[in-house]
């Protein structure tokens, strides 16, 4: 389901040449000069905290807080050449500065205030080496991503500084007794790596080891210049900004999956991959369908109709309902999918790579989609049984495929059998607790939907919203993280917790995607990873956050989250709809391998679509050039790359639930979707047989233009990708950091080019055709590493 309430916490100020809904201006400033840029607010009545968000910190509801001066809220931002789109976000509102240059639509009906930064506003210089160190908007604040304690004992600290501003960074570090604070001689100092960049920031990253307890502040220098970062900010040595502390009982070790690091993701709509049993297909007999299965004498009817199709490949009714007389879509059809059809398949999804199935709602439901459960403990009859997706989940393990279900625990459907026994019996249900009623009882004739009555999801009266928290209403719910604070509902939640174990041990699944993960409270989700973990500790962890998320990836909550902020919207902007260049993408993309721990990165879902978006092809306008080009960047990038049913075979469709189209199994007898297939089970393979693309890590060489090269590296496995995301063929020279042992291998042509050097160093030539990706692979032997 669509995350709507998002809540993007990022941790850092992304510069990203990229508006939210329009088309985006490029980016053209050197990255020498950023220019301080003013943003005030004021209010029409009192707030208690206001906050900036937009395209420069991904939309982040609570990164960049305002000051308070005389009745209104200013903040300075630091800003690269562009334009970008915001808003001011006041005690959880979302309010449109009117006093904009200008406008765009904000996806949701409103506007977003658009400020172009351009030579007009103050500039602000970074140069190395010229002892000025710019010290806005640095900070670090112990997040997840700048201190990750590994299961060795070991802890990673990491801080940002501007993008060629310095020198170099030390870390330094006392332990306790280490001597008093502020003591000449700390127990221990490191020079920090310099990690990688976003092209507005450097990040630097350190490794020690230290034991449980120790102190650490950082010392950032420049031409002689040396500034000390604390709790208290920066202060210019030999000034102190005091220490930051570190507890390892404040910082959980995170640990994610091997299996989901290494693997690739196939997401299954179950109702629509195959029918492998027609026996159990919808009869529609159940008590919840009653009244809703036949059509008025004239055979038109803009309510709910459930009904079979007869035919597989009957797919108009997903884009205009036959039976409606709008325009819309019909939303009530079942085509017989089932997990006997999946299972029947699972020999396909072997050879084409698959190692990890991620299955849409499986519980029995009204829908075709299983979001409004019926129940959590039973799969949908027209499934299958219990013990035949055990059996299914069984031999997907003899093929070493993982399984991953999807978990919709904000909200039941309204058939659940609690909220049933609540609308029939009222307060005298002991189930009463669990929904937020308004008002009791429903009126006569009530079919379906019920907002002014009770509490539901985004208002859809077929998904009532579970009540987590009994000393608050739903959504204040959502934001508490420390369970202290609540009044726990403790029936719903044991009922939750249990139903999720039964299902990891009982059934054997091997993780969960949470869909609308923000709008359940944190303390829930720390109380789910706690027994999750404890059932299966490699247990997979997936948040559907649709934004950053950072404060959700940590060893509390979630492995990781599907990855639309930095991967999938800028990927489109780049790849499918020709809206960027590559030094926007760069920069779009970096804060993804920031943002989050490692760990968590290296784990993250990299959609190119789903069941809730618009399929990659159809984006695409059809040219399958596009959408090879997109797989070839997920199989090649950061993170676990995923497919959703039927990009490998070119399948289209626009919004749900024309996204949903039963898989097309004639896909053999057509060359254009044959040759996709091919393309994505050779680039599945490439993945597996190079280390650096999944183990890696990931350097920039070029954005110019519309091409695009990385560097992907580990342990003497080396690749370089390079991306022509433009419709003429380009050719360019690709900066290398190294001399390889050898002339690089395109593998996808089996061609091989020869590395020059020159005075601006090693290089190599490659003329790139339209919107085409070539991957150069090098190995080195151990004494050449």
């Amino acid at each position: 389901m669509p995350g709507r309430a998002l809540r993007p916490i990022a941790l850092v100020v992304v510069a990203v040449c990229v508006v939210a809904v329009a088309a985006p201006a490029p980016c053209s400033d050197s990255g020498s000069v950023l220019r301080k840029v003013p943003f005030t607010f004021v209010p029409e009545r009192d707030y208690a905290r206001v906050f900036l968000a937009g395209t420069f910190n991904a939309w982040s509801t609570d990164a960049t807080r305002m000051n308070e001066v005389e009745g209104r809220y200013e903040i300075d931002l630091l800003l690269p050449l562009g334009q970008y789109q915001y808003k001011f976000v006041a005690d959880g509102d979302w309010i449109t500065d009117e006093t904009a240059q200008a406008f765009a639509p904000d996806g949701f009906g409103g506007q977003n205030s658009v400020v172009t930064v351009d030579g007009s506003f103050e500039a602000v210089p970074l140069e190395v080496g010229d002892g000025r160190i710019v010290t806005e908007h640095l900070g670090h604040g112990q997040n997840a991503w700048e201190v990750v304690r590994a299961a060795d004992g070991s802890v990673s600290l990491r801080t940002r500084v501007w993008s060629g501003d310095v020198e170099g960074v030390t870390v330094r570090w006392r332990v306790d007794g280490g001597g008093a604070a502020g003591a000449e001689a700390p127990a221990g100092a490191i020079p920090m790596d310099l990690v990688d960049g976003d092209g507005l920031f450097d990040y630097y990253a350190a490794t020690i080891v230290a034991g449980a307890t120790f102190d650490y502040f950082f010392e950032i220098e420049d031409g002689g210049t040396v500034f000390r970062q604390g709790p208290d900010g920066l202060v210019e040595a030999p000034g102190s900004a005091g220490e930051f502390r570190f507890d390892a009982d404040e910082f959980p070790v995170f640990q994610t999956p091997d299996w989901v690091k290494e693997g690739i993701i196939y997401q299954i709509f179950p109702e629509r991959f195959a029918n492998g049993d027609p026996d159990n297909d919808p009869d529609f007999s159940e008590w919840y369908y009653e009244g809703l299965t036949d059509l008025p004498n004239s055979g038109r009817s803009n309510e709910e109709y459930f009904h079979l199709v007869d035919d597989w490949y009957d797919i108009e009714g997903l884009a205009k309902s036959p039976y409606r007389t709008d325009e819309k879509p019909d939303w009530y059809s079942f085509y017989g999918g089932d997990v006997a059809g999946i299972h029947q398949h699972l020999d396909y999804l072997a050879n084409l790579g698959i190692t990890i199935i991620y299955l849409n709602p499986i519980f029995q439901a009204k829908s075709n989609h299983k979001y409004d459960a019926a129940t959590y403990t039973e799969i949908d009859p027209h499934f299958g049984t219990n013990e035949e997706f055990a059996a299914f989940v069984e031999a997907c393990h003899a093929r070493e495929i993982r399984v991953v279900i999807d978990l919709a625990f904000n909200h039941t459907g309204e058939t659940f059998w609690a909220f049933v026994d609540t609308r029939e019996r009222g307060e005298r249900s002991e189930y009463w607790d669990w929904y937020e009623w308004k008002k009791w009882p429903l009126p006569d004739g009530w079919t379906s939907g019920g907002l002014e009555y009770y509490d539901c999801w985004w208002g859809f009266g077929q998904m009532p919203n579970l009540n987590f928290d009994l000393s608050r209403p739903n959504p204040e719910e959502h934001t508490v993280r420390d369970i202290d604070d609540a009044e726990v509902n403790w029936p719903v939640v044991n009922h939750l917790l249990d139903a999720t174990i039964y299902w990891l041990t009982e059934i054997d699944v091997d993780g969960f995607r949470l869909d609308v993960a923000g709008e359940v409270p944190f303390w829930f989700w720390e109380l789910f990873r706690g027994r999750v973990r404890a059932a299966k500790p490699d247990a997979y962890i997936l948040g559907e956050l649709w934004g950053a998320s950072p404060e959700f990836v940590n060893g509390k909550y979630y492995d990781a989250v599907m990855n639309y902020a930095f991967f999938r919207d800028p990927l489109l902007a780049f790849v499918v709809r020709g809206e960027m260049d590559a030094a926007a993408f760069d920069s779009a993309i970096a804060p993804g391998r920031f943002v989050y721990p490692d760990e968590g990165v290296r784990a993250m879902m990299n959609l190119l679509d789903s069941h809730d978006t618009e399929r990659l092809l159809t984006t695409a306008w059809g040219d399958t050039r596009r959408l090879k080009l997109a797989v070839l960047f997920g199989m090649t990038y950061v993170g676990a790359p995923a497919l959703y049913y039927g990009d490998e075979i070119a399948m289209q469709g626009g919004r749900d639930p024309d996204c949903r189209r039963p898989f097309h199994w004639k896909w053999r007898d057509d060359p254009v979707r044959a040759d996709v297939h091919a393309y994505t089970r050779r680039l599945i393979a490439l993945r597996k047989e190079h280390p650096c693309f999944a183990r890696g890590s990931f350097r920039t060489l070029l954005a110019e233009g519309r091409v695009y090269a990385y560097h992907r590296s580990a342990a003497g496995d080396d690749a370089i990708v390079v991306m022509n995301a433009g419709t003429e063929r380009s050719t360019v020279m690709v900066p290398l950091e190294e001399a390889p042992p050898h002339d690089l291998l395109n593998v996808l042509t089996q061609e091989t080019v020869a590395v020059a050097e020159s005075g601006d160093g090693l290089s190599f030539e490659v003329s790139v055709p339209p919107l085409t990706g070539y991957v150069f692979t090098y190995r080195k032997s151990e004494s050449e590493r």
